[in-house]
């Protein structure tokens, strides 16, 4: 069975339109389905759950973008999600974790590939656990910088203006800066699996990824793959204000990674202490703020549709 979670309110209301069109093709094609269209965030978690406590073998398939698909995620990843096969028909406007497996973003090609799949793999995912609180995360999940521009872009309006030209991740690019020159910055203490804590100091964010991009094409980690079993983390610290504002637009190709003050360490487990509370994230959600972050990956695996 094919069940379809949707989120209408994606890309400002692009996802309404891009479902009207997919259910029409699923109608047309006598394709037997179930739908859920959300109305509040959260939704997806309980429906997820609901799915992956059923135990019944199914392709879920979220039409919507990065934040519906952590959603689901999180919620699949509540019970156990050996019988679940995921999909994604993108309608976001970062819509990270479909660049990052490299998936179909035509939503015609999307679901052809979705009902006809020639390979299907196995992918890790992530898991933060900030303080009490602990979210699954499939793209990245991170502390500081990174994290702060999420939040506060998660219900911006130059978001939603610029999301109906279908230019929402530039969002980003006017947010990213003005961040940079004004937070202040923490000494970050670091452990890492097995090794001795290490201390950083002045610093901007910490990343740990699974897939290379996030924020809506930033090439944190251009060599994060999601099926070494090992996240890329991805601390940034050291450098001025001035200097970190021109080396982000570099890290949108990728060519940040040999620059002062960036270190990009391969890990299975990474354990972060903050001076003070700060934001964190998961694929650009937002659990809370805390002083102690712990990335690491499920030991369970999520079957993806990939072509």
């Amino acid at each position: 069975m094919y069940y379809f979670i949707v989120n209408p309110a994606s890309g400002s209301n692009h996802g309404r339109t891009i479902w009207k069109t997919i259910h029409q093709q699923l109608d047309k094609s006598q394709v037997e389905y179930k739908a859920f269209v959300l109305s509040k965030r959260g939704e997806a978690r309980t429906l997820a759950a609901s799915l992956a406590e059923s135990k019944q073998p199914a392709t879920v398939i979220v039409v919507g973008g990065d934040g519906t698909i952590n959603e689901t995620i999180d919620g699949l990843f509540t019970g156990s999600c050996a019988h679940i096969t995921f999909g994604c028909i993108p309608t976001g406007s970062g819509n990270d974790f479909v660049r990052g497996l490299g998936l179909a973003r035509d939503p015609s090609k999307a679901l052809h590939t979705i009902l006809h799949p020639k390979e299907i793999r196995p992918v890790n995912i992530g898991t933060t656990q900030c303080g009490t609180a602990s979210r699954s995360f499939a793209v990245s999940s991170g502390i500081g910088f990174d994290a702060a521009v999420c939040h506060s872009v998660l219900d911006s309006r130059l978001k939603t203006a610029l999301n109906r030209f279908h230019s929402g991740k530039l969002v980003y690019l006017f947010t990213a800066p003005w961040l940079l020159c004004t937070m202040k910055r923490q000494t970050f203490r670091l452990t890492v699996d097995d090794c001795a804590p290490q201390t950083f100091e002045k610093c901007y964010f910490a990343a740990a990824m699974n897939l290379c991009y996030e924020g809506g094409g930033f090439q944190f980690c251009p060599d994060a793959r999601p099926d070494d079993d090992c996240l890329d983390l991805l601390i940034v610290n050291g450098i001025s204000r001035l200097r970190a504002v021109s080396v982000l637009p570099l890290a949108f190709f990728g060519k940040h990674t040999r620059k002062k003050g960036i270190h990009i360490i391969r890990c299975k487990k990474a354990r972060l202490q903050t001076d003070q509370p700060a934001c964190v994230h998961t694929d650009g959600e937002i659990p809370g703020f805390c002083q102690e972050a712990v990335f690491s990956l499920h030991e369970k695996k999520l079957a993806v549709i990939l072509r």
